[in-house]
């Protein structure tokens, strides 16, 4: 039989034991992935002939910058710029819902010397007129790159006959396997 001394000190202690649980760190069965590379995003694309109404279909030309990346998973520090120069096809359509695509591929060189490869294909009615990026070849071929890209018009290539291009800035992250949360780094 429990006295009343040992019964108090009994539920002081699990008292005690449920406090600290909770304020003991979670435990994740699984961890949030961090990026191979995150880095700061300069583009320019390129339409010819302007994008509009009349024109559905266009070239795309231009670069894709990934510039002052650091490597918070430590997979590649020593990479820390690079350009792809990239070409593609770029679509608009009004009817009967108005879409945008664009789709493509790039080459650049890093910093390092190294060259790597970029496949690009994003279409509005998915949901995002970003494109989903993949490294295609060179250092962290097979990456995924997603991030904060924000378009920015370009008033001298707007005209009566469409959009001829637009810049793109922003911040994105490099991610070998499950992509995460580029806003976290």
């Amino acid at each position: 039989m429990k006295t009343p001394l040992k019964r108090r000190a009994l539920l002081s202690a699990t008292t005690v034991l449920a406090a600290l649980a909770l304020l003991a760190p979670a435990q994740s069965a699984h961890a949030a992935p961090v990026p191979d590379l995150v880095c700061r995003l300069d583009a320019e694309v390129n339409f010819t002939p302007p994008l509009g109404v009349l024109v559905r279909q266009a070239a795309v030309d231009g670069h894709i910058g990934y510039h002052d990346c650091r490597s918070p998973n430590g997979a590649a520090p020593q990479l820390t710029d690079i350009v792809f120069h990239v070409t593609g096809v770029g679509r608009f359509g009004a009817v009967p819902v108005p879409t945008f695509s664009v789709e493509g591929t790039g080459t650049g060189t890093w910093n390092t010397g190294e060259t790597g490869g970029l496949y690009f294909n994003g279409e509005l009615r998915k949901g995002s007129p970003v494109p989903d990026r993949q490294v295609t070849s060179g250092p962290l071929a097979g990456d995924g790159i997603n991030g904060l890209q924000i378009p920015l018009p370009r008033f001298d290539k707007i005209d009566p006959d469409g959009v001829a291009g637009f810049d793109v800035t922003g911040q994105v992250c490099f991610w070998n396997g499950e992509k995460g949360r580029c806003t976290a780094y």
